[in-house]
């Protein structure tokens, strides 16, 4: 056996009380035989190391290094000659120049202590750059001489491109929240053209976009864009991949324009402007294609799912936005036209109503009759105040009382009762009316049946509401799954692995809720999506079942884990495996049952350890249940059992 050539209580003996090289003979030769040792064992040892590693003299030139060293720096250094490092050039990891002194090894040696913690950036002669964590420790023989250092260089570049992948994830969903919360507080067309605009911007990387809208031509015309020429915008308006009755039309993207099939006259146009790659978004509103949105790249550019993803989550928010924004300029428009009305217009579809300063009906329109449903005969002579609910005539009160005073009341909501005992908000407009004097003789109201866009600005602020707190919600879900999925995994790329999965089938899960107003999904259709890439493989079966916002993302991130484990370990991972999949209702009882059955895999044994899927399944899942849920591993196959009440998985019904 060689004899030792670096010692832990050799380093500690071996603690300078001068400099560094006083202990070899500060500017002497280092004697070359004590580095043998370390040249016989390199040889034998570090050849074989798939990790890079080489050592140095006392002095910091190289001595050894294995081929992994040769591949991590891109070349072949001269032993005897080369100091330090083989590498052709040091950085910091933000990009500055290491100086030749300040590396590890150098480091290392001089303050003959192991260097731990450091990260830095080697540059082969190609140009390319790796990052790495070095491991330089110094050697001495027996008797605590410093003879030289041993580096072992560990790449990172893998750890590094997840943690760029997990931030720029990070810093899309920050830009999606700060996009939703803009269009909750948007109050105009131009505010939620604005917000979208700045979202593809942070989100999707584009300096460069648009938003085209049909006109009631059925013409598509920009109403929003950053960064592009009036010239290219005339040129290309009106053109469209989809006509304006297309349903469920799919998002173009063009990776190449230089090599897509294109009008010849259309091509020349993208080309003077610049770009080099696009894609057409559509936006959808109640079902009805409404326009779209573009993105334009410099370069060619491969859309990634993620980015294709991420545009379609713009365009469901932002058509919503616009309808929600339409809606709300038509009232603001309806409003201002019944301020304008100021005299009593028989045939009116409004209810226009004139009383005495009493509060008597004196006149009754057929738009009145049509719309509380008391004929004329039946209200002149009485008072208005039998339309007006009991808590509402103060403020009816107030009104007549400023038209007394020859004040003309702002418009204003109130609600009325119908003559069957029913409700209806109204839009009020109260005028004075005069006699040949100028004197104030009565009063005329026109009313407006504003219970339709009532409910509709209700249900828009509630779902807006909704997004806004379903996105917070996301967040913490996300952040969750992120942090629980790290927790067991052996390497960088199974953690993100399944990250991905659960992140991918969280959004397929969001997606369908937005598409359906968060007012729940079809456990069928849950189902369908989860297990769509083994759908030959599976068989389900069940009443309809309708889950909430909240049970639809559960049942789907179970459905999820059940999969992946299947895939894995279970019946999935085989060619004559299957699943069975089953539920059932008993809504006399209020009872609700869920089942998985693998059957046909491998023999199917109990997991080491848990994960986060079993926190998924036993912890999560255990909410919808009056049991634990069952999870079972037969070695026949796997089971999977959730037994509860009916109400704990559905929507809340309304009273």
């Amino acid at each position: 056996m060689r004899t030792s050539w670096w010692r832990p209580e050799a380093e500690a003996a071996a603690q300078p009380s001068g400099h560094p090289l006083e202990e070899s003979g500060a500017g002497g030769d280092v004697d070359r035989s004590l580095l043998e040792p370390i040249s016989g064992w390199s040889d034998e040892l570090i050849q074989a190391l798939p990790t890079p590693i080489y050592t140095t003299d006392a002095e910091g030139r190289l001595t050894s290094y294995n081929e992994a060293a040769v591949a991590f720096w891109g070349c072949r250094p001269e032993l005897g000659s080369s100091e330090f490092c083989g590498s052709w050039r040091l950085y910091w990891p933000d990009g500055r120049p290491m100086p030749h002194d300040e590396w590890p090894v150098a480091l290392a040696l001089e303050s003959r202590r192991p260097i731990r913690g450091v990260e830095a950036i080697a540059e082969r002669p190609d140009g390319t750059r790796v990052p790495f964590v070095p491991y330089p420790t110094p050697l001495f023989d027996a008797s605590g001489r410093l003879i030289g250092a041993v580096n072992l260089l560990v790449d990172i570049s893998e750890r590094k491109r997840v943690e760029q992948s997990l931030a720029r994830h990070r810093d899309e969903q920050a830009a999606l929240y700060r996009f939703t919360d803009r269009l909750y507080r948007s109050t105009t067309l131009e505010d939620v053209y604005q917000a979208a605009l700045d979202a593809m911007r942070e989100s999707l990387g584009c300096e460069r976009a648009s938003i085209l809208l049909f006109d009631d031509a059925g013409v598509m015309r920009f109403v929003a864009w950053r960064g592009l020429s009036e010239g290219y915008r005339k040129a290309v308006e009106g053109h469209s991949p989809w006509g304006p009755d297309v349903r469920d039309p799919e998002p173009i993207h063009i990776a190449d324009v230089r090599a897509a099939d294109l009008p010849s006259d259309l091509r020349s146009v993208i080309n003077a402007e610049g770009i080099e790659a696009l894609a057409f978004i559509p936006l959808v509103a109640r079902g009805r294609l409404i326009g779209k949105f573009m993105t334009y790249r410099d370069a060619p550019h491969t859309f990634s799912d993620a980015e294709i993803g991420l545009s379609l989550t713009i365009a469901r928010q932002l058509g919503f936005s616009i309808e929600r924004a339409r809606a709300e300029e038509e009232r603001h428009r309806a409003e201002q036209t019944s301020r304008l009305l100021a005299s009593i217009i028989e045939n009116s579809n409004d209810s226009v109503v004139s009383k005495d300063l009493d509060g008597i009906v004196t006149s009754w329109n057929h738009g009145a009759e049509r719309m509380y449903g008391y004929t004329a005969e039946e209200m002149l002579g009485r008072p208005f105040t039998a339309l007006i609910p009991p808590q509402l005539r103060e403020l009816e009160a107030a009104a007549l009382q400023r038209v007394r005073r020859g004040e003309e009341p702002p418009p204003y909501e109130s609600m009325r009762r119908r003559k069957d005992g029913s409700l209806l908000d109204v839009s009020v407009t109260i005028s004075p009316v005069r006699d040949e004097t100028g004197r104030v003789v009565g009063v005329s109201k026109i009313a407006r049946d504003i219970t339709e866009s009532k409910q509709a600005q209700a249900r828009q602020e509630l779902l807006a509401r909704e997004i806004q707190h379903r996105t917070k919600n996301l967040f913490a879900v996300v952040h969750s799954i992120v942090a629980k999925s790290f927790a067991g995994k052996q390497t960088v790329q199974e953690a993100e692995q399944a990250v991905v999965s659960r992140l991918h089938s969280l959004a397929q899960t969001h997606a369908m809720l937005v598409d359906k107003e968060w007012q729940g999904a079809e456990l069928a259709e849950i189902v369908a999506t989860e297990m769509s890439p083994f759908a030959e493989r599976v068989s389900a079966a069940g009443p309809r079942v309708l889950l909430s916002a909240k049970a639809a993302q559960n049942f789907a991130l179970a459905l999820h884990e059940l999969a992946t484990n299947a895939a894995k370990y279970g019946a999935l991972s085989g060619r004559n495996g299957r699943i069975h999949i089953a539920w059932d209702v008993d809504r006399a009882a209020g009872a609700f049952t869920f089942q998985w059955l693998e059957q046909g895999g491998p023999p199917v044994t109990p997991p080491g350890r848990k994960g986060f899927g079993s926190v998924v399944l036993e912890q999560v899942m255990a909410e919808y249940g009056d049991e634990a849920p069952q999870m079972e591993f037969d070695p026949r196959g796997a089971s999977y059992r959730v037994k509860g009440r009916l109400g704990a998985v559905e929507p809340p019904h309304e009273t």
